[in-house]
């Protein structure tokens, strides 16, 4: 049986960090925005995705608010 984890030093700093960008209609075929986020602990990486936007965003303010609002749920 395999078990994985993330193992983290007594003396590492956790320190949470999340970065999110999004283009604004990447996709010229059906107008959809790619958004992608990367989440950091104690320096390494523990998640990342990119994926296209169900939603047609009309500016980009809209990519960006779509994309850090469903990061963040």
């Amino acid at each position: 049986m395999l078990y994985y984890g993330i193992i983290y030093k007594a003396d590492s700093k956790l320190n949470p960090t999340g970065y999110m960008d999004s283009d604004f209609t990447g996709c010229k075929d059906i107008r959809c925005s790619t958004e992608g986020n990367i989440f950091i602990m104690a320096g390494d990486l523990v998640s990342w995705e990119s994926k296209r936007q169900e939603t047609v965003a009309l500016s980009m303010v809209e990519a960006k608010y779509m994309g850090f609002s469903r990061v963040t749920t």
